[in-house]
């Protein structure tokens, strides 16, 4: 009888974090806004901000220059306007449909123009 193993067995106090009724869970609509409201919000502390509005600019003026001095093939010039194109459709959608991010995400596309033109 010394050789058999013990089952722990434990039990959620009534003062704890268990609940015998489900939680509501979200819809997928507010799932999807939540994620973006988070996506593009801007981070808390002092160097991820910087670091963030830094790159935000730095990285289309890069794109930009590459653009405007290296000699591609017209059917790449043309793809990358088809992916901007669809990629403006996105944040016109994102500004109707997530009224939460219209602030910052008008500062995020305003930083990205500010690094395209740097790049020109």
């Amino acid at each position: 009888m010394a050789d058999e193993q013990k089952i722990v067995v434990e039990v959620p106090s009534s003062s704890g974090h268990y609940s015998p009724f489900p939680i509501p869970q979200l819809s997928k609509l507010e799932e999807f806004k939540k994620g973006w409201i988070q996506a593009i919000a801007l981070p808390d502390n002092l160097p991820d901000l910087a670091y963030s509005l830094v790159s935000s600019v730095a990285i289309p003026a890069l794109l930009s220059s590459c653009w405007v001095s290296v000699p591609m093939p017209g059917f790449i010039r043309l793809g990358v306007l088809g992916l901007l194109a669809i990629a403006g459709i996105i944040v016109m959608y994102l500004r109707q449909s997530v009224p939460e991010v219209k602030d910052i995400l008008l500062l995020r596309v305003g930083l990205v123009a500010v690094g395209v033109l740097l790049g020109i």
